[in-house]
C-alpha cells in the first residue's frame, strides 16, 4: 500500500516511511504505526522533516489549527532505522 510523504510529495512504500501523529499537541512518530487518529507519513529524511516543517505540510496533513510542539520529531538516524525495520 502506498503512501505519499508530505515533505517532498514522492510515493512510496507504508513500509519505507515513518508516520507522525498528534499526541496531546505534541508530534510524535508512531514506532507501530497504529496509534489512533490522523498520520502523517514521512520518508526517513532529514531534507524530507525540514520540507516537510518549513512548508507546514505536517499542520495540513494532520489538519490542525494551531501550533504543536515538534520536540518529539527529534530522533537519530539509528532509532529511524530499527523503525523501519519493526513493520
Amino acid at each position: 500500500m502506498e503512501r505519499t510523504c508530505v515533505g517532498c510529495r514522492q510515493r512510496s512504500q507504508r513500509a519505507e516511511l515513518l508516520r507522525i501523529v498528534e499526541k496531546s499537541a505534541v508530534l510524535v512518530f508512531d514506532r507501530q504505526k497504529s496509534l489512533p487518529g490522523r498520520g502523517a507519513w514521512l520518508h526517513n529524511s532529514q531534507d524530507c522533516l525540514d520540507l516537510a516543517i518549513s512548508r507546514k505540510a505536517l499542520n495540513r496533513a494532520l489538519k490542525l489549527k494551531s501550533a504543536v510542539d515538534l520536540s518529539g520529531l527529534i530522533i537519530s538516524k539509528e532509532q529511524a532505522e530499527t523503525m523501519l525495520a519493526n513493520k
